[in-house]
């Protein structure tokens, strides 16, 4: 493979890695505060209902529809228009906030309720007792599956390339067709993929032992 391919390469990754930021952090912020309201000692009936119907949606039906969707449905519904990139970030991003959202719920609903209650005999409101107390016991059990999530995410980021975002398995198919060797450079895309899912379990696995430690 010649320098000028694997540069070409290496911006793929580059921009693999700016759009699974993007999406990590709508999934991770919006499905922590989905998760929590959806808690059995949070939840309020319309509101837990609609982010159970919303998780129901988002985890029932193909990511790549939902692209789809985001892409060419919007705009020829509400005249809303997002560039390639917005709309993949934006579809993995509400995506990842579904899954998200279960798996921080769960983690909270394997708290005991005694603590709940414990913490609001000492005075503390819901939202107190849930940040200070709840919350960073329930990170020890949530951290494995968030840790499975973001790695997802990131492999899930090459499906962008229907819609013609230049992520890394759209310049390592672009090569190819220009130059026809797809072991070496699917190869190499593969082992890219893995850098970075290693590199996210590695610094999980650290947090989530640093953690039980506490």
């Amino acid at each position: 493979m010649n320098l000028h391919n694997f540069i070409n390469l290496l911006k793929g990754v580059a921009l693999t890695l700016e759009i699974s930021l993007a999406s990590i952090l709508i999934g991770l912020s919006c499905g922590l505060l989905l998760g929590a309201l959806s808690c059995q000692k949070m939840r309020f009936f319309p509101v837990s209902a609609l982010i159970s119907a919303y998780v129901a949606l988002m985890r029932g039906t193909p990511l790549f529809v939902q692209i789809l969707i985001i892409y060419f449905g919007l705009p020829a519904v509400s005249g809303l228009n997002f560039s390639p990139f917005a709309s993949g970030v934006i579809a993995l991003g509400l995506n990842s906030t579904a899954y998200v959202a279960e798996i921080v719920r769960a983690g909270l609903n394997g708290i005991p309720s005694g603590q709940w209650e414990a913490s609001q005999m000492l005075g503390y409101s819901s939202l107190q007792t849930l940040r200070s107390i709840i919350l960073p016991q329930a990170m020890r059990v949530i951290l494995p599956p968030l840790a499975n999530e973001i790695s997802s995410l990131v492999k899930e980021s090459s499906i962008l390339m229907v819609v013609g975002v230049p992520e890394l398995t759209k310049v390592s198919k672009d090569i190819v067709a220009r130059e026809m060797n797809p072991m070496e450079i699917y190869l190499i895309a593969a082992l890219f993929y893995l850098a970075i899912t290693s590199l996210i379990s590695f610094v999980l696995k650290k947090l989530e032992r640093r953690c039980n430690a506490y």
